[in-house]
């Protein structure tokens, strides 16, 4: 396996991430540009970037709600000529211990009921099935409108 680093994302690798999110979903279900700009560099967020010899691989995005333990992640997201290779387990990781650092107590997500290597990696890290969320995505994610809630606790 080759080990990249994990960095903040910084606003000069938005063009990477659009890059990335337009190899991982078609221009339907992809974040645009402008979306992914805000994401990064306005919302209530942490934006981390996985990276090997300079090459982006893949990134995750949490949103934090202010006044509160639980925190969102709203992208996770790996190149796919690069999966296999446990970077998504690394972000999660990364994501995690900095979630810890800034006293977020859970971590929340929601998946498509038919994407089954995102629904593994997650339970293979500790996120707990809690819901399904009927009609939840406006277009259809792996052919159903449908998605799973995740959770998981963080040892604080």
């Amino acid at each position: 396996m080759d080990i990249g680093i994990i960095r903040k994302i910084e606003s000069s690798d938005l063009n990477n991430i659009i890059e990335i999110e337009k190899k991982c979903f078609d221009n339907v279900l992809a974040y645009t540009p402008k979306q992914l700009k805000y994401l990064i560099t306005k919302a209530n967020s942490n934006c981390l970037l996985e990276l090997f010899e300079e090459t982006p691989r893949g990134f995750i995005i949490l949103l934090l709600k202010r006044n509160s333990y639980l925190a969102g992640i709203e992208i996770l997201n790996v190149d796919p000529m690069h999966r296999g290779k446990g970077i998504g387990k690394m972000l999660l990781k990364a994501a995690e211990e900095e979630m810890i650092l800034k006293g977020i107590k859970m971590i929340r997500l929601e998946v498509s009921i038919n994407n089954q290597d995102a629904i593994n990696l997650y339970e293979k890290v500790g996120y707990k099935k809690t819901a399904i969320l009927r009609d939840y995505y406006r277009y259809k994610h792996y052919d159903s409108h449908d998605a799973f809630r995740f959770v998981k606790l963080l040892a604080t």
